[in-house]
């Protein structure tokens, strides 16, 4: 995990979906909790046990890293994932069997490879402004409870939606029920042997949504609601369930790949004409939105070119895939062995060579993020309705409208109020793809490697604001103030460099405080976990999913204690 740590009584990684079910039945009748874990990648302590509370039961991590089958379903238009899937490695998937379509996170942390179950219970993903945040109503999932008697009862909910694989498709008189045929398909997939794609059913389950389909409407709205946040009640009990359910297997829907696609460095002057760009031309209308539309700050640029570099390359020249896994656990090992040095040993080293390396992204966007202070990096798409050319009209409009060119180079650059670069090739679009998906990397080295401290949070802002929630007036001085957004949706990443001795703690709450002042939500994305207080409406929502408090006690404020204390 990126925060958090602790002792487990064991790891425990079942290798199929009815080996899963089985080995929570036996944790929760040996009177241990469950810590449902996918990739162990989390940013708020949401699946590390907690070594400091009052509850006293052992905890017991259940690992679903072995369970990464993951095969097609309606000829392409959606895929099954089994809870351990990973997203890098669905996204490669995807692209050999259907390349004109795309899974849902094609970038973002790919590189960490988060599972995509992981994905529906935080609700996460925010990089594509036409798909949404990760989320489905057809999974296959596990809820604990305690009948009359006094037993702990494990109940499987099935709302997959899937031919062959309903409840009603299993008789009563039979062991065999939608786990084990699920598992007896994903078990052909993984041998190789070719079986029939199978169809979703005419079931209610099978017609119910496989990702956020009315997103683009909404995120075009221009009013003081969120387009999306943690604390987001709505759909099947596995979204934004954050550990309370356990997850076993989710439908999504696939993507159109766009037939033609352009990128571009959009630098300005100031917040305020960057959120008329925002409004001006990637909300116009919900038909034409971009693919992407990322935000940095002028800190952003500075302090990912300063530590960021290092890891800029190894994505560009690696992938996204699995020798970067690999290398990641390479680093969580080194900072977890036992000595003093340890922790920071790895992003020292990143810092201190960061330099020996050239700029991590070609010249002529570098010199447009030293010489703007607000960037936007906008890839837009083609997908044969004539939404690139009608975008590219909107984009042309508005930079006339600041300026006497339209597109900006090197020469000219210093004279214009908007500069626009394009990316001319593959190469140009993975160097600002990487450059832009190792901030929060960057932000940790950068702090380690200057010998500072940072706060990071994450939050929403209203989808008609957008400006920067002022620091409160008894706050330390920050030495850094890192945002980086997806754009879009107005869900703000930052990251807050102080001075050692600052209180940090106390500077975080302070801060979080102000974004609720604003109008805000946190968090937006990254869950609760540990480091967040959930409002009363998901407490309660994931009290009624986990009665007995056996799955991640303690998750967003609640009690650690067996039935929450009561």
């Amino acid at each position: 995990a990126r925060m958090g740590h602790g002792k487990a009584l064991c790891v425990v990684q079942p290798g199929t979906v009815t080996e899963t079910v089985k080995c929570l039945k036996e944790i929760v009748d040996a009177g241990c909790v469950v810590l449902p874990q996918g990739s162990n990648t989390g940013l708020t302590g949401g699946s590390v046990p907690r070594n400091d509370t009052p509850d006293t039961r052992p905890a017991v991590v259940l690992s679903m890293k072995r369970l990464d089958t993951h095969f097609p379903i309606d000829d392409g238009h959606r895929v099954v994932c089994l809870a351990g899937c990973g997203i890098s490695t669905l996204a490669t998937s995807i692209q050999s069997w259907f390349p004109d379509r795309e899974s849902h996170s094609i970038l973002g942390s790919t590189f960490l490879n988060p599972t995509t179950a992981a994905g529906v219970a935080f609700g996460s993903g925010g990089v594509y402004v036409r798909k949404g945040p990760a989320r489905t109503d057809r999974a296959l999932y596990c809820k604990v409870s305690r009948n009359k008697w006094g037993e702990n009862v494990v109940t499987v909910v099935n709302t997959l939606g899937i031919k062959g694989l309903e409840d009603a498709d299993f008789l009563e008189h039979t062991e065999l029920d939608a786990a084990g045929g699920l598992d007896k398909y994903a078990n052909d997939v993984r041998e190789g042997f070719h079986r029939p794609m199978i169809k979703s059913s005419d079931s209610e389950h099978g017609h119910a949504k496989a990702s956020d389909s009315n997103y683009q409407n909404a995120v075009c709205e221009c009013t003081r609601d969120v387009s999306r946040y943690n604390a987001d009640t709505t759909g099947e009990d596995c979204n934004r369930s954050e550990g309370k359910v356990v997850i076993l297997a989710t439908v999504h829907d696939t993507f159109p790949a766009p037939e033609k696609k352009r990128v571009f460095w959009v630098a300005f002057p100031d917040m305020e004409t960057t959120l008329a760009f925002r409004r001006e031309v990637c909300l116009d209308n919900p038909e034409d939105l971009p693919i992407s539309c990322e935000y940095l700050d002028r800190d952003s640029v500075d302090i990912i070119d300063r530590s960021g570099r290092i890891a800029t390359y190894m994505i560009r020249y690696l992938g996204m895939g699995d020798i970067m896994g690999a290398l990641w656990g390479v680093k969580q090992g080194i900072e977890a062995l036992p000595f003093s040095w340890a922790p920071l040993f790895c992003d020292k080293m990143m810092h201190t060579f960061n330099n020996w390396l050239p700029e991590a992204i070609p010249g002529k966007f570098m010199a447009a993020g030293k010489g703007w202070d607000h960037h936007c990096m906008v890839a837009v798409g083609e997908f044969g309705d004539g939404t690139l050319d009608r975008f590219m009209e909107r984009m042309d409009a508005f930079v006339k409208k600041h300026n006497d060119k339209v597109i900006a180079d090197e020469k000219n650059a210093d004279r214009q109020t908007v500069s626009v670069v394009e990316a001319d090739s593959p190469y140009e679009i993975t160097a600002l793809n990487a450059f832009r998906f190792v901030a929060a990397l960057a932000f940790k080295t950068y702090c380690v490697g200057e010998d500072i401290q940072g706060i990071s949070v994450d939050y929403a802002l209203p989808k008609n604001g957008g400006l920067a929630p002022p620091l409160a007036p008894s706050a330390a001085t920050p030495l850094r103030r890192m945002r980086y957004s997806h754009f879009g949706c107005n869900v703000v990443h930052e990251d807050i460099a102080y001075a050692l001795g600052v209180d940090t703690h106390e500077e975080k709450m302070s801060f979080k405080h102000n974004v609720e002042d604003e109008g805000g939500k946190l968090p937006a994305e990254h869950g609760h976990g540990t480091e967040y207080h959930a409002p009363e409406s998901s407490q309660k929502r994931w009290m009624n999913m986990d009665p007995l408090n056996v799955l991640n006690p303690g998750v967003g404020g609640l009690s650690t204690l067996p039935k929450y204390g009561k």
